[in-house]
């Protein structure tokens, strides 16, 4: 038996055990490992460090491989003054890389659409009439309405100091149900993924409820076999949070950890870099052409699949809650409208008729 690195991660000959993780990178003393292992992992791990601290040392505004030089400078000074006076409060407030770059685009269209009006001269109705022409223009979704909002809200509040004010522009919400696959399209969706890797990641989301963005956050440190728990750090609103690790998931991972023997993420690319959504994306597109499953299935149907199957097996709507990680209840009680279990047990009237024949 040996140790693998700083993360406890245990391999025998005949079984791997994922032990116990620390929540930190390995650590530079290998000196169990050969030179050449020993400078491939540092350059490696360098890497992981670098792309984690993007969201302090990365200047979205001038993110030229994003947008084009045009986009990025045809705005006036003024204008460009306040994006990046903006991203800074983002960035000073631990915002996520993924919400300040949501609202700097924004932000960046909407400055342009009114190159010659000041900062004092922004207010309601100029904020309503660009939504209005947005809404009119574009095919945009409930969300990306209430982002753009969000975000001139946040520029105006926080940034300029303007007082609180309700703009009343938004949209009404769509009450729609959550598609969601039966236990035989899962499998069937699992068996037509041969891969092992791939087929690990698709179980990943399954077995333990994770959005797309936690899949590809995870690492090896997050698995722990002693409690049967995977860690799941910095979720949707910056939360972390325990779930469930499924026996038959922790098979598969050790299969997958003796041919690919990840370092750092636990799934990871071709180049050793962290994995990207799209190719999560990808490998579910595949799957679901092959398997014959219902062709509007995504990622998230996935995460909508483990709550549902969750509730239909008796598990309590908070306990489905804290493994979602949803901040609010109602979220969570959308899966009772999409379960069967209940409805299964429902008698028609009709059928009541026939039986009165």
């Amino acid at each position: 038996m040996c140790s693998f690195g700083e993360e406890n991660l245990i391999w025998e000959d005949d079984e791997s055990l994922i032990k116990r993780p620390e929540d930190k990178l390995p650590s530079k003393d290998t000196s169990a490992k050969s030179p050449n292992v020993k400078s491939r992992s540092q350059s490696k791990h360098s890497k992981h460090r670098a792309q984690n601290t993007r969201t302090v040392t990365k200047r979205i505004v001038d993110d030229e491989d994003k947008q084009s030089y045009e986009e990025l400078h045809n705005i006036s000074p003024h204008w460009r003054d306040a994006l990046l006076r903006t991203e800074e409060q983002l960035m000073v407030r631990r915002y996520s890389f993924r919400t300040i770059k949501s609202y700097i685009a924004h932000l960046r269209l909407f400055f342009r659409y009114y190159p010659d009006v000041t900062v004092e001269g922004i207010d309601s109705e100029l904020i309503k009439k660009y939504i209005v022409d947005r809404v009119r223009r574009g095919n945009y979704a409930e969300s990306t309405q209430n982002q753009i909002l969000n975000a001139i809200k946040f520029w105006l509040e926080q940034v300029e100091g303007r007082a609180r004010a309700y703009i009343d522009l938004r949209p009404r919400k769509k009450s729609k149900l959550p598609k969601v696959l039966s236990f035989d399209e899962v499998l069937r969706l699992f068996k037509a993924t041969p891969n092992l890797k791939h087929r690990c990641v698709l179980k990943t989301i399954y077995s333990a409820g994770l959005r797309l963005s936690e899949l590809c956050n995870l690492r090896v440190a997050d698995i722990n076999s002693d409690r049967m728990q995977v860690f799941v750090h910095g979720g949707k609103g910056k939360k972390d949070r325990y779930t469930t690790l499924s026996h038959t998931l922790l098979e598969d991972l050790r299969e997958y950890f003796k041919e690919y023997r990840p370092e750092y993420w636990l799934f990871e690319g071709q180049t050793g870099g962290q994995y990207s959504q799209r190719s999560v994306q990808a490998i579910l597109r595949r799957s679901v052409l092959k398997s014959g499953v219902n062709p509007f299935a995504t990622v998230h149907t996935l995460r909508h699949s483990y709550a549902t199957h969750l509730l239909e097996q008796g598990t309590s709507l908070r306990h489905i809650q804290e493994l979602l990680g949803h901040q609010n209840s109602t979220t969570t009680e959308i899966y009772t409208h999409v379960s069967n279990s209940e409805k299964q047990r429902v008698i028609s009237p009709l059928d009541r008729l026939e039986g009165l024949d």
